[in-house]
């Protein structure tokens, strides 16, 4: 979907060369009727205000450059509509989105608008503008701030006076609602199965028990009504000795009512258990004791588990929360005086951010769990506050370093599933979405994939997923119709679910799992010309060519490349057919990676090769995530900015010696087949 005019005249793109003055160059558009010029609407959304003759400017151009066009705001976004063409850098971040199905290249969804604030003409004052504070009487212009680190800003100077007005008040009433039920979480329509499991079911969590032949455990129904607990699923993994009814007892004693659960564990005993601190209130530790000595009872070998108080060695949520508005105020300059202010003392307001040194801590500890686990045989406990915050950051960095099925897309997606959205990661609290909880607020989410993203420059070959995938997950975090990152628990998601559907008897309310992006989508770049006569970009590449690793593939085929591969690959018990599906899977004409629950289930073999450097040195900011939309990077002047810029994005001829060997290896298959036949 695509902002653009609903008639389309002839239109060329207009330069302001100064923001006092009138456009030198402004289209002339006839026979157009500026009431029925209207944005793309979702089935349910509807428009609640509109100004005309909006400027629009292009990033760190001292708002001098830019486009006209008419400004919406919808209860799902905010809508620029223009006949101009799309700003390169617009389209190509438009292009590498898992909601541009939902929102065209000059829509902002609500959900990710972080501030508001009101700029003077001259670019030199700027105020915030709170949903509960009284307006002045005229705009000059908007500048939203967002939470994928853009700045957008509007200019209000040819727009009839009361239009800016009341675009500015239901931007502000719509982008920051009290509850999560009132922002736009429901298009109408299902989504296409993306077939990853959800772990809110028995067979889900008993498939992974198969899977990592970890024994002792088993799986409790005890939770089925969130009795037990609010913020976990309906089904949990418990030693296999504790009854329900000591289930229950020992909750109460822990914080949110949140045990030790199992999350992931190996043949050998070796066990990975997440659980909250005990109550403040409660003084006796005895049912904290007796639930470790339980994790220690289910190790075949009886081996004392090791235990990580997370609170006490990693940075606080706040830290990270200060860390991350430093790291905010760093990416996103006002104008180009600031970016190259900035720019001159980068690396100094980068390292007093300390996100970096935050990133190095949870490499490191996520990395001594991982020894723990694969040299000792130990099963490790990971303890926080609530359960669910940093336990999932290293619960999920340990499986991704030991588990090769982690590594690639299906398990990644199982991955997230499991420990962030089924055991309960707060994504509501903790990305905003909602007014009311600025206080607990913190991207831990963000910490995690850049986390991700440093074993990635570390193991480039490792991870079937590329950077950008991981960028494009934090986006897609802030769309409010990719419902696995907009609620608190799976609880929440029910109870907003059935608050819709009693809103809207009607009309049947589906809530759409980020993952289904990939059983829907068929192209990343869609060839479309926002209504102007601007040709199409030269590459279209696919939307699994962006975020799949062509390195890892190529690793794929390597392990392929010796003598007797095809009558291998013929065999359906040999490795070689299994990564030849793999690989088809990746490549084929469907190219779609939904999961298949009938598929056997493979056997955990542990892997210990991704050790990691965890000194300051060896990380690097994340230019594609944390510069992405500034016209310059503002690591530009740094020797290494190129080198890392490449490495995000492999070059084309990649791609093209990829598909000669696919295409070779199912031509050969072809001919062995045929020649088996006529035998």
């Amino acid at each position: 979907m695509n902002s653009h005019r609903k008639s389309t005249p002839s239109a060329r793109f207009t330069t302001y060369i100064d923001f006092e003055e009138r456009p030198i160059d402004v289209p002339e558009e006839t026979n157009v009727d500026e009431e029925k010029i209207e944005p793309q609407l979702l089935p349910g959304e509807i428009m609640i205000a509109r100004a005309n003759n909006v400027l629009k400017f292009a990033p760190l151009k001292a708002n001098r450059t830019g486009i006209s066009g008419t400004l919406f705001v919808t209860n799902f976004k905010v809508s620029f509509v223009t006949s101009l063409p799309v700003e390169a850098k617009e389209r190509e971040m438009h292009s590498k989105s898992l909601q541009n199905r939902f929102l065209g290249v000059h829509d902002v969804c609500l959900s990710e608008v972080d501030m508001v604030n009101q700029f003077s003409e001259d670019n030199t004052k700027k105020k915030r503008l709170l949903y509960n504070a009284q307006m002045p009487p005229r705009l000059s212009g908007l500048q939203l701030v967002l939470k994928s680190l853009r700045v957008i800003n509007f200019s209000f100077k040819f727009t009839p006076t009361g239009e800016d007005i009341r675009v500015a008040q239901a931007l502000l009433h719509h982008a920051f609602p009290t509850s999560i039920d009132h922002l736009f979480l429901s298009c109408g329509y299902p989504p296409s199965s993306p077939g990853i499991p959800d772990f809110c079911r028995a067979v889900d969590w008993e498939h992974e028990l198969q899977r990592t032949r970890c024994p002792n455990w088993r799986v409790s129904k005890h939770n089925e009504f969130f009795n037990l607990c609010a913020s976990l699923p309906t089904v949990l993994v418990v030693p296999r000795d504790l009854l329900d009814a000591q289930l229950e007892q020992a909750a109460q004693h822990f914080q949110g009512t949140r045990p030790p659960v199992w999350c992931w564990g190996t043949p050998a005993g070796a066990a990975l258990v997440r659980m909250a601190q005990i109550s403040p209130s409660i003084t006796d530790k005895q049912q904290e004791n007796r639930m470790m000595g339980l994790v220690h009872r289910c190790h075949p070998m009886r081996l004392q588990p090791k235990i990580f108080d997370l609170d006490q060695i990693l940075p606080s949520l706040k830290e990270i929360q200060i860390s991350y508005i430093k790291l905010r105020e760093l990416h996103t300059p006002d104008d180009p005086t600031q970016f190259w202010e900035q720019d001159r003392h980068y690396f100094s307001r980068l390292e007093s951010s300390r996100w970096l040194s935050h990133i190095s801590k949870c490499l490191e500890v996520a990395q001594n769990a991982a020894t723990a686990i694969l040299h000792q045989n130990s099963s490790v406990i990971l303890q926080d506050a609530t359960g669910c915050d940093l336990s999932a950051v290293i619960s999920s960095l340990v499986q991704l370093l030991l588990d090769p099925h982690m590594r690639t897309i299906r398990g990644f997606h199982c991955l997230i599933q499991k420990e962030w959205v089924a055991l309960g990661h707060p994504f509501t609290k903790r990305l905003g979405h909602t007014r009311n909880q600025l206080e607990e607020q913190s991207p831990v989410w963000l910490l995690f994939l850049d986390c991700v993203y440093q074993v990635s420059l570390q193991h480039h070959t490792a991870l079937e997923f590329t950077s950008e995938y991981l960028v494009a997950l934090w986006h897609a975090a802030h769309c409010s119709l990719h419902s696995s990152f907009m609620f608190n628990s799976v609880n929440a998601k029910y109870s907003a679910s059935d608050v819709l559907q009693r809103e809207n008897p009607q009309q049947p309310i589906y809530l759409r799992p980020v993952w289904s992006w990939w059983a829907e989508d068929k192209s990343i770049i869609e060839n479309e010309q926002n209504g102007s006569d601007e040709e199409p970009l030269d590459s279209k590449i696919s939307a699994r060519e962006a975020f799949l690793n062509v390195h890892y593939i190529q690793k794929l085929f390597k392990s392929l490349a010796i003598s007797g591969a095809v009558r291998r690959i013929s065999d359906p018990l040999s490795s070689a057919y299994h990564t030849w599906q793999h690989i088809d899977c990746l490549m084929g004409e469907t190219r779609q990676l939904p999961y298949d629950p009938s598929t056997p289930i493979v056997p955990l073999q542990l892997d210990g090769s991704l050790r990691l450097d965890i000194s300051l040195s060896n990380l690097r900011p994340w230019l594609g995530c944390f510069c992405a939309w500034l016209s310059e990077p503002a690591m530009l002047t740094l020797n290494d900015s190129e080198s890392l810029l490449k490495d995000s994005s492999p070059a084309s001829h990649h791609w093209s010696h990829i598909h000669e060997m696919y295409n070779t290896m199912k031509d050969l298959l072809s001919q062995s087949l045929a020649n088996g036949a006529a035998q």
